[in-house]
């Protein structure tokens, strides 16, 4: 997490939906984002991004927590990240 951080200043997330608890689990829906403004990044499903490039990400997932004795025991998190992608022009016919 903290490469992310180094690459990604702004990253946020919310919550898009309310949580559901359902006996020692609490699952949660996330959304967030932010724009590539630090060091160089390389991600394996989304490639290589040069230091401070600009470009967008979109990331959306769940995250599963278990609780034990009011404490989290247990993280599931799961991310998808998309990058904003370029418009493309048609060519002139």
């Amino acid at each position: 997490m903290v490469g992310i951080r180094d690459a990604f200043h702004d990253l946020e997330f919310h919550s898009i939906a309310d949580l559901v608890a359902e006996g020692d689990h609490v699952i949660g829906r996330l959304e967030g984002g932010g724009a590539h403004t630090g060091s160089a990044f390389t991600d394996l499903l989304i490639g290589f991004f040069p230091a401070h490039s600009g470009r967008k990400m979109h990331l959306t997932g769940k995250t599963i927590l278990r609780i034990k004795n009011g404490k989290i025991v247990e993280d599931m998190t799961r991310m998808t990240w998309a990058t904003e992608l370029p418009r493309i022009r048609k060519a002139a016919a």
